[in-house]
């Protein structure tokens, strides 16, 4: 089935050490594009995050999904499968070093599932991008 891939990247005074810890926190990821709400996030005892429910809310719709760990590379790269009724895909977050303080790419690639989420994919889609540079930005400047 076809997907789409958004991407943006920004720049945040913060250093690459505090953006990694923000990272695990849940909440930050309610500031992500496509998620509106976290939900039961799961947290190991070292602290870092391991996976947790989301709820996005598109044309007037609310969507439940699970983003499960798909990549991590401390200090770098986290990435995770998100999975829903309707869509499908991969959010990663990269950081790194930047003259003016860290470097936050945000990349995420997007499938409908299901005959629903095919046959609405397209407005999806849309909705999720519509607005991904902004919101990019609006992440990375809480970082």
């Amino acid at each position: 089935m076809p997907g789409q891939t958004f991407q943006h990247a920004a720049i945040t005074s913060a250093s690459v050490s505090d953006v990694w810890k923000s990272l695990d926190e849940p909440n930050t990821w309610e500031a992500i594009p496509g998620v509106d709400r976290v939900i039961d996030p799961v947290v190991d005892a070292d602290g870092r995050l391991r996976g947790f429910t989301f709820e996005s809310g598109v044309g007037g719709r609310k969507y439940l999904g699970e983003a499960t760990p798909a990549r991590r590379e401390e200090g770098r790269l986290m990435a995770w499968d998100i999975d829903s009724s309707e869509i499908k895909g991969r959010v990663a977050i990269e950081i790194g070093p930047d003259d003016d303080g860290t470097n936050v790419q945000v990349r995420l690639d997007v499938e409908g599932a299901g005959m629903l989420g095919s046959l609405f994919f397209p407005v999806i889609a849309s909705a999720i991008g519509g607005g991904f540079s902004a919101t990019v930005e609006e992440f990375v400047a809480g970082l």
